[in-house]
């Protein structure tokens, strides 16, 4: 493994780590947020092994940009997430 892959996953470690903290305080919609946001970074963790796959990159940017609906339109972010879960699953099918 690359050395810049193993430090980056170690920061996502990290984040889940206090993530998995701090949502015993925090509100319970902090949770999907908190995951998916963490499903972006690793994305771009896989992005920098394999930066030719769009797939990836389209799904990330998809993400990026509905993850922060969380705070004004709960159904349309719950499409973002059971979306997510469709292209995942269909890159994943494809390998």
């Amino acid at each position: 493994m690359k050395p810049l892959t193993y430090e980056n996953l170690g920061h996502l470690l990290c984040y889940l780590a206090s993530s998995a903290r701090g949502l015993l305080d925090e509100p319970a919609p902090y949770g999907p947020f908190r995951l998916i946001d963490a499903v972006s970074r690793l994305i771009k963790i896989l992005e920098a092994e394999d930066p030719e796959d769009e797939v990836l990159v389209n799904i990330r940017t998809f993400i990026d940009n509905g993850k922060y609906l969380l705070m004004t339109d709960m159904d349309a972010f719950k499409k973002v997430l059971d979306d997510t879960v469709i292209a995942l699953a269909t890159w994943l099918d494809r390998k």
